[in-house]
């Protein structure tokens, strides 16, 4: 059998909630030469359960039983990937249908990007669309302050897998694994965005604020050691230190009771008619059929 175009990888760790919606995600894709790796991090819920009914050649799950963290799995996502292109996707997430077809069109027709990553849809409780990203297309816009961020969803990227090999994950790190990898690679690399929303991410399940801090602070050690390995010791520590007065000042928000706001400030509002739009595409994933044994 010839091996597919694209290998999807789905990390999951107890999402047994979600999971599904992720998969019907790849399955309601309009393109549809792909591989999915079900990689499973020693998950203690259902969530293994879920993954071994669905019932298609073109899925694999794999276990080990053991709890490795995100860098490692995605790593053996990497190593077991049989496809030329790898799409990451998390297992709380959903994307559009079109998603797949659109990052690929722009990686076959640009042969020097590396990675593809694409605007987001944000969203809030019983996956009410919130707003949309404003993403950046262009390599030079995306790297423009890497000492602030590299503007890339991490979840949403397609990346040749010669490029993967090229550019594994750090295993030792377990918070802020794409920044790590973006601040090691960026100026080797091509990136780019499609600027359609294609990628939902569920903001009310993911952000924590307590995460959130240490992730940042993790990923400022990255920044002091990138910019110091360079001999740019002033940089290192101008920048390292405006990281923290951002830590500071995000949990002086979040403490005074203004936590919408400050997720608010990662996206654009939509209109009704966007609404609807968006709501009706995560009805049509949400109602796509999967083929799964009986649970």
């Amino acid at each position: 059998m010839l091996p597919p175009k694209l290998t999807v990888g789905i990390p999951f760790y107890n999402n047994e909630h979600t999971i599904l919606d992720s998969v019907k995600s790849i399955f309601a894709q309009s393109f549809s030469d792909w591989e999915l790796l079900l990689v499973d991090d020693g998950s203690t819920d259902r969530s293994l359960e879920i993954a071994n009914s669905i019932n298609d050649p073109r899925v694999r799950v794999i276990t080990d039983g053991q709890n490795k963290k995100l860098a490692a799995r995605l790593n053996q996502i990497i190593d077991l990937a049989r496809g030329e292109y790898i799409a990451r996707m998390d297992a709380d997430d959903l994307c559009s249908p079109d998603r797949f077809k659109k990052q690929l069109n722009l990686l076959e027709t640009d042969k020097k990007i590396d990675v593809v990553g694409c605007g987001m849809i944000y969203l809030g409780k019983k996956d009410k669309p919130l707003g949309r990203s404003m993403t950046v297309k262009t390599h030079d816009e995306i790297c423009k302050e890497p000492y602030r961020t590299i503007r890339l969803c991490h979840a949403s990227i397609i990346a040749r897998t010669a490029w993967c090999k090229k550019y594994r994950y750090d295993e030792t790190i377990h918070l802020g694994q794409d920044f790590n990898l973006w601040l090691r690679s960026y100026r080797e690399s091509k990136f780019a965005n499609i600027a359609d929303p294609l990628y939902y991410y569920r903001l009310e399940l993911s952000y924590n604020l307590k995460k959130q801090i240490k992730d940042r602070r993790i990923s400022t050690k990255y920044l002091f050691s990138h910019y110091k390995n360079e001999g740019q010791i002033g940089k290192a520590l101008f920048y390292s230190f405006a990281q923290y007065l951002k830590i500071m000042a995000e949990i002086g928000i979040y403490s005074i009771g203004f936590k919408d706001k400050l997720l608010a400030r990662r996206y654009s509002q939509l209109n009704d008619e966007e609404s609807a739009l968006y709501i009706k595409e995560i009805q049509k994933i949400k109602n796509t059929e999967l083929p799964v044994k009986s649970l």
